[in-house]
C-alpha cells in the first residue's frame, strides 16, 4: 500500500502526526510504503526525524520538487486566501513517483486516518485517472459561484470532488496528461482562481474519476452534530481552523491529535 504526503513548510510541522495516524492503524503492514513530496529545504530539516519515526515500521521515500510552484497563483477570494501555494505539490506527486508505482493513496496533511484503509486501497477503479469524495460544501461543478472557467457546455450539475483524498491510478493520470494540463488552467486563470488545485482537477478529470462514500475524506462530522461519523476512516479538518490550534472546539479531535504528536515526541511505539 503505498500512502502520499505532499507539502512545504507551512504544514511541515503537522505531517509526522499525519503518518503517525497512518501507522497506528497499520500496524505490523509490511507492503506499507509512504511517500513524502516536499522541498529540498524541508527534507534536510525533517529527513533525520521522519526516519526515526517511520524506520522498522514502513517503508519511507522522500522525495523534493523544485521552487516553480512557488510562483502560481493563490485564491483571489478572502475566504481561500489561508490556502497556500504549497497545495499545488499534490499535482507534482504522479510524475515523481518511480514508474512501478502503479496507484497511490494522497492524503492532505489536515487529516487522522481513523481505520483500516485497506478496504480502499484494493478498490477497482477501471481506467479512471482518480477516486475522490463528493465535496461537502461545492457539491457540483455550478456551486459557490462555479468552477472558473469551466466551458460552458460543461454540465454544471456534475458533482464536484474535494482533493484532500485522491486514490490516484499513476497510468491513467500520466495518459490523461493531469499534471500539464492543470498547471495550463492555473496559469490561464491566474487571475480568477477560487479553489485552485481542486478546481483545476475537478475540471481536467471530469466525467472520468470515480466517486467515493463520504467515509474516505469524512470532512462533516467533526464539525456537525447532526452528521454523527459512521466507520470513519479518514477525517479531514479542512478550513483555517485545525486541530493544532489552541481554539480547535472539537475536543474529541484535538485530543487525538495532541495523544498523536506526543507519541511522536516520545517514540513511545518503541518497544
Amino acid at each position: 500500500m503505498d500512502i502520499a504526503f505532499a507539502f512545504d513548510e507551512g504544514y511541515a510541522d503537522h505531517v509526522p502526526v499525519a503518518v503517525e495516524s497512518v501507522l497506528e492503524c497499520h500496524p505490523g503492514r509490511e507492503d506499507l510504503t509512504l511517500w513524502l513530496l516536499t522541498t529540498a529545504g524541508v527534507k534536510a530539516a525533517r529527513e533525520r526525524e521522519l526516519h526515526r519515526q517511520v524506520d522498522g515500521r514502513a517503508q519511507l521515500r522522500l522525495m523534493t520538487a523544485g521552487e516553480e510552484f512557488r510562483s502560481l497563483g493563490t485564491p483571489v477570494r478572502e475566504v481561500f486566501q489561508y490556502i497556500s501555494t504549497g497545495m499545488y505539490l499534490r499535482l507534482l506527486l504522479p510524475g515523481r513517483l518511480p514508474s512501478n508505482v502503479e496507484r497511490v493513496l494522497y492524503l492532505d496533511t489536515d487529516v487522522l486516518v481513523e481505520g483500516d484503509l485497506s478496504p480502499l486501497w484494493e478498490m477497482a477503479l477501471g481506467q479512471a485517472p482518480l477516486a475522490a469524495v463528493r465535496d461537502h460544501f461545492t457539491g457540483t461543478i455550478n456551486a459557490r459561484g462555479g468552477v472558473p472557467g469551466a466551458p460552458p457546455e460543461l454540465d454544471g450539475s456534475a458533482p464536484y470532488f474535494n482533493s484532500g483524498v485522491l486514490l490516484i491510478q499513476t497510468r491513467a493520470w500520466r495518459e490523461l496528461e493531469v499534471t500539464k494540463r492543470c498547471l495550463d488552467y492555473l496559469d490561464q486563470q491566474r487571475e480568477r482562481l477560487r479553489l485552485p488545485d481542486q478546481d483545476a482537477l475537478n475540471l481536467v478529470t471530469h466525467g472520468r474519476w470515480v466517486e467515493l462514500e463520504g467515509k474516505w475524506n469524512n470532512h462533516v462530522s467533526w464539525w456537525n452534530p447532526d452528521a454523527p461519523p459512521d466507520d470513519v476512516r479518514v477525517m479531514h479538518f479542512l478550513g483555517p481552523k485545525k486541530p493544532w490550534h489552541d481554539d480547535f472546539q472539537f475536543a474529541a479531535y484535538r485530543e487525538r491529535y495532541i495523544r498523536l504528536r506526543a507519541r511522536v515526541a516520545s517514540g513511545s511505539w518503541i518497544s
